[in-house]
């Protein structure tokens, strides 16, 4: 089916006025960056990380505004179903919860596929330490992928509106950014959405698996999920001391992570 929808939260920011999902999806990182250097800082964090995590995710942020006006250009209005009839609030909730389906099986292959990890992925779980700096610390490719699922689930797959699209958005970029907070959080929230303290085991060094969605629907229903202790010591995190600055080897797909996966 076509219709005359803008199929892609980018585009609808570039040619419209910026409406609320938009101000909050551009709001929550920099609003955890500023807790994050409000509070103690992380043991084990690398030299110039935040410096170099800052570079890494405003690059990224530009690569994803251009892949999502990609997919827009290519699609169009074209669309498999018709969401648009499940309104706004309707649409949104539907999107997180499909999107978070192929998030849980792309991010999963990741880790289990040893070309897709080197690929890409290993450069997110480099850092050694869990904060918010990192929650956009991918490699190109990595990035590119996650936008592009997100971008063909949220409108040619199911058909959202621009609204729907856009607060669908908005939530999954909360919970990217949340899950590496520097927060204590309260274990049952761990049922409902993933916790800082249960994305530290997925990046814990030596792991690096479980929890693999951002909300734990998925992980619980294919047996992953790891629900994170509350007042333990936040574990140590990453592949080894350095590991984060070897972005020329990664980007070159080279293993710099002793095949911790």
């Amino acid at each position: 089916m076509a219709d005359s929808r803008t199929p892609f939260p980018v585009s609808h920011l570039l040619e419209n006025p910026v409406s609320w999902p938009e101000i909050l999806s551009l709001a929550v990182l920099p609003a955890f960056l500023l807790l994050d250097v409000a509070t103690p800082a992380a043991t084990g964090r690398a030299r110039w990380w935040r410096s170099r995590a800052l570079l890494v995710s405003v690059a990224n942020f530009w690569l994803t505004l251009w892949i999502g006006q990609l997919w827009g250009s290519f699609f169009g209005g074209l669309h498999v179903f018709d969401g648009a009839v499940l309104g706004t609030a309707g649409g949104a909730v539907v999107g997180v919860l499909v999107y978070e389906f192929f998030h849980y099986t792309y991010h999963r292959s990741v880790h289990r596929f040893d070309t897709l990890w080197r690929m890409g992925h290993q450069m997110h779980h480099s850092a050694e330490t869990l904060d918010a700096w990192g929650a956009f610390y991918l490699h190109p490719i990595d990035a590119a992928l996650f936008t592009t699922i997100s971008s063909i689930v949220l409108f040619p797959l199911l058909g959202l509106s621009p609204e729907a699209g856009a607060w669908a958005a908005a939530v999954l970029t909360f919970l990217a950014v949340f899950q590496h907070a520097r927060v204590r959080t309260p274990r049952w929230l761990g049922y409902f959405i993933q916790r800082p303290e249960s994305h530290a085991i997925h990046h814990q060094r030596g792991v690096h698996a479980h929890n693999y969605a951002d909300l734990p629907l998925w992980d619980i229903v294919f047996g992953t999920f790891r629900n994170g202790p509350v007042h333990a010591p936040w574990p140590e995190q990453g592949f080894h001391d350095g590991a984060s600055r070897r972005i020329a080897e990664m980007l070159t797909f080279r293993d710099v992570s002793g095949a911790q996966r």
